[in-house]
């Protein structure tokens, strides 16, 4: 056994699965030294989770893979809902949503992971593959890293935060003796992606039938030819084999009418019995568990993978702020504070999809299933497209919080369409999930720079330059007229005044938005303390 020569970083991340590689991105960005390694030689080729929200969207934006990934994709603006019998129950139409990914984009795990590989390189990141981590020795606040490669070789590297995004079988989480409690579901889920024809309704929309004898069909396009189906059965998944999946899937397609339907030859196929498990922490000391080795999410909603990808753009900035601008422990202790509870609220959340689903209560599962009628309402259909999307997420709001607004603090900053001298603002670009940006409000007429100057000051002392940008936005008819226009770098037109009526703001108001794209703050001119409030709070 040979032993190579030992490394130092800021953070090493373990495990370079879509989670780990966003993290990576978002630490590169950040300008953190950071390490990526995974036992494996190369990522699975198979398709698996599928899925990504808009909100991931909006980070995938931040990090500028987001247009790869659509072109690489299908994005389904429709989730249709149907009766066994083929009638239409309802319908979940993300087109109503703000923002630009109006859909819920399918797109193979392998295409995502490649799509984030290439775009680590591009930041000089290389992954090393084939390199497990095997052990880690804690000395105050640093860690040394114990590796080995496939051929036997070892070597060291020692970091000063440790993420383990390693999966639902972590061995960062075993390192740290995480708890790691949940529970399997005895209900086996098949999944074929295959390819289909003969299928009467939009190959690019999502659809979903629901069987009286408790059970569904869901058909997700691939590419048109190929699609993905899910269903579930009470047969043991140990008893399970491909010709049971393909019989199965046969035999739903008949019961929900769909007899003409052909199945060509499956590309992949899978079954097993959805798991539920989150670890009792997400960080300890330094170092700090992210995607399935935080928490392992039934794939009922879809949503699992995004979780963790969001988890990675949560901590990213914050290790940054520690690291840079020497930010308080308080900071990477909010890490758990913000995303256990969202893991937890989508655990809550599948649990109801399962007894929808499947559940062995026939009256509570028809209670449940009843529900999809009421997204011809607006203000349930409203709400159901915030949890598919995922911007229904956020965080406690601190006390005291302005709440006035639709900008509310620990809530997604809604999308606001703002121009500069150079063309359109692209605020998430902007964030970078790397740099807080805030935006001061003017009246009327207003052509000041900045008219919350001092206020700011303490913003640019203890964040640095490349971790904080100040806006004054500005209210102009239009952004070609060359009459008393605002001059600077930092100013931004507001057409009439629109995208601030939008959001429920006054002339005067400042909105602080931390790098993830969550509010950090609101003040008014009369408040401005709540910006020096909002930075306590990260240096504590």
């Amino acid at each position: 056994m040979t032993t190579v020569d030992t490394a130092e970083v800021e953070v090493l991340v373990v495990g370079a699965g879509p989670v780990g590689l966003t993290l990576a991105c978002a630490l590169a960005d950040n300008d953190v030294r950071a390490h990526i390694i995974d036992k494996s030689e190369h990522w699975s080729p198979l398709s698996k989770a599928m899925t990504l929200t808009p909100r991931t969207l909006e980070c995938f934006h931040m990090l500028g893979v987001a247009a790869e990934c659509l072109r690489s994709g299908i994005m389904s603006r429709r989730v249709n809902h149907y009766t066994q019998r083929g009638r239409t129950i309802g319908v979940a139409d993300l087109a109503e949503l703000e923002g630009d990914y109006p859909g819920l984009l399918q797109l193979s795990q392998s295409d995502t992971t490649g799509i984030l590989d290439r775009a680590a390189a591009e930041r000089g990141i290389t992954v090393e593959r084939g390199r497990a981590l095997v052990g880690i020795e804690v000395d105050g606040d640093s860690h040394r890293c114990h590796l080995v490669d496939t051929d036997g070789r070892t070597s060291t590297v020692t970091a000063r935060f440790v993420v383990g995004a390693d999966g639902g079988r972590s061995l960062v989480r075993e390192i740290v003796g995480a708890e790691f409690d949940g529970a399997e579901q005895d209900e086996t889920f098949i999944m074929a992606d295959i390819e289909m024809s003969g299928f009467p309704h939009h190959a690019h929309e999502r659809h979903q039938f629901w069987l009286d004898e408790g059970t569904f069909l869901a058909v997700l396009p691939i590419d048109g030819r190929m699609f993905r189906l899910v269903s579930t059965c009470r047969v043991a998944s140990a008893e399970v084999d491909e010709e049971f999946v393909l019989r199965r899937f046969r035999d739903v397609l008949s019961a929900v009418g769909l007899d003409t339907v052909a199945l060509g030859a499956p590309y992949w196929i899978s079954r097993f019995n959805p798991r539920q498990f989150i670890a009792d922490s997400f960080r300890s000391q330094g170092i700090f568990l992210a995607g399935d080795a935080a928490h392992v999410q039934s794939p009922i909603g879809a949503q699992g993978l995004n979780t963790g990808i969001q988890d990675s753009i949560d901590l990213a900035w914050k290790l940054a702020l520690v690291l840079r601008a020497k930010a308080g422990d308080a900071l990477l202790d909010s890490y758990h504070g913000e995303r256990f509870p969202v893991a937890q609220a989508l655990f809550a959340y599948n649990n109801m999809l399962s007894e929808r689903v499947f559940g062995r209560n026939r009256w509570k599962r028809r209670r449940l299933r009843s529900q999809n009628k009421r997204l011809s309402r607006p203000a349930y259909h409203t709400a159901e497209i915030a949890k598919l999307s995922q911007f229904a997420v956020s965080y406690p709001a601190p006390a005291g919080s302005v709440l006035r607004s639709r900008v509310v603090p620990g809530r997604r900053m809604p999308t606001c369409t703002l121009t500069s001298a150079s063309g359109p603002f692209d605020l998430l670009r902007e964030l970078g999930a790397r740099r807080h940006v805030v935006l001061a409000f003017a009246g009327a007429h207003e052509t000041e720079e900045s008219f919350v100057g001092q206020a700011l000051e303490e913003f640019q002392k203890r964040l640095g330059d490349n971790a904080f940008r100040a806006y004054t936005v500005h209210e102009r008819v239009s952004v070609g007229q060359r009459f008393d226009m605002p001059a600077g770098p930092h100013a931004l037109i507001d057409i009439a005044g629109r995208c601030r009526d939008r959001l429920c703001l006054q002339p005067g108001d400042v909105v602080v938005i931390r790098p993830d794209g969550y509010v950090g703050a609101i003040a008014d001119a009369n408040s401005l303390s709540t910006l020096n409030e909002y930075l306590d709070r990260l240096f504590v």
